[in-house]
């Protein structure tokens, strides 16, 4: 199984299509969202994200953010706050960053946590833990990447910009 994953759209549909142009490129069994679906104060744009991620509501796992309240009645897909997916035999635990994250993680975390929030890319093993974060599609912070992970069918992690560009790469089991 391979796996795309995002998060912070906040309603911005330009970078939401692009990340699904790239999640059909990857050929991705799964879309996996981190929370932060709409926008900060609502736009015109919020209904056409959720248009388009109902119309592929099998192929979504998700979380919901911290600017998802009451989200879930928008979406055709769970919103929980924590949420577990087994991809190629190895738990990876997800959650949106403000309650669990890299410096909190939930017990019985998986060997990958995969969080978003800060709108930061990161990937790293922290002792026996890989901690990955996509970053922002929509308003990344800190640099200036718009960016995905992807895990793939021999357990590696690829962080990758929207236009193709490798940031970094990490094996599960190293």
């Amino acid at each position: 199984m391979k796996i795309m994953v995002i998060s912070d759209i906040h309603g911005v549909i330009e970078y939401l299509k692009e990340a699904i142009e790239c999640y059909r490129f990857e050929k991705a069994d799964k879309l996996v969202i981190l929370g932060d679906f709409l926008s900060y104060y609502g736009t015109s744009e919020d209904q056409e994200v959720c248009d388009l991620l109902n119309s592929m509501a099998s192929e979504i796992v998700a979380v919901e953010g911290n600017c998802d309240r009451g989200g879930d009645e928008f979406f055709s897909f769970e919103l929980p706050v924590l949420n577990r997916l087994y991809v190629n035999g190895v738990i990876v635990t997800m959650s949106h960053g403000h309650l669990y994250n890299a410096m909190n993680l939930p017990s019985n975390c998986g060997p990958v946590f995969l969080q978003g929030h800060t709108h930061v890319p990161l990937l790293e093993k922290r002792r026996d833990t890989i901690v990955a974060n996509p970053g922002s599609i929509s308003r990344p912070r800190g640099v200036d990447l718009r960016c995905y992970l992807l895990l793939d069918e021999e357990n590696k992690i690829w962080l990758k910009t929207l236009n193709g560009k490798i940031v970094k790469s990490l094996k599960i089991d190293e």
